[in-house]
């Protein structure tokens, strides 16, 4: 069965870009723009995804925000937050999350494929 990756970027073309690239790799994606609208999918749905990756730069919700959310309903669901600017996993609020990597988006093309092939390499 296809893992299924819940991608969030409110730039639409760089999260379509993103679902295109993970779909090559065979996984199943649903896009969202925004984080109040990923945490509505999440929310319906939040057995249907095996991981979540966030944009950190969002309008409204930040990627961390987001994550809060989804470790409220979901503790479980592990979560890769991507961002334009220098971040680590020592960010303020990451304690409270499930993120268990972060990427700089020039890499995402280059290191999530991977990163997501060792991650579900068990299972």
């Amino acid at each position: 069965m296809k893992k299924h990756i819940l991608f969030v970027d409110d730039e639409q073309s760089l999260a379509l870009l993103g679902a295109d690239l993970l779909e090559d790799y065979g996984f199943q994606v649903t896009c969202a723009y925004h984080g109040r609208q990923a945490l509505d999918v999440f929310t319906g749905q939040s057995d249907a995804f095996d991981l979540v990756v966030t944009d950190e730069s969002m309008p409204e919700m930040s990627g961390i925000e987001l994550a809060q959310e989804l470790f409220r309903i979901s503790p479980q669901t592990p979560v890769i937050l991507c961002s334009g600017h220098m971040l680590t996993m020592q960010e303020e609020g990451i304690d409270q999350t499930n993120i268990i990597n972060v990427l700089a988006k020039t890499d995402v093309c280059l290191k999530l494929p991977a990163f997501l092939e060792r991650l579900f390499a068990d299972s």
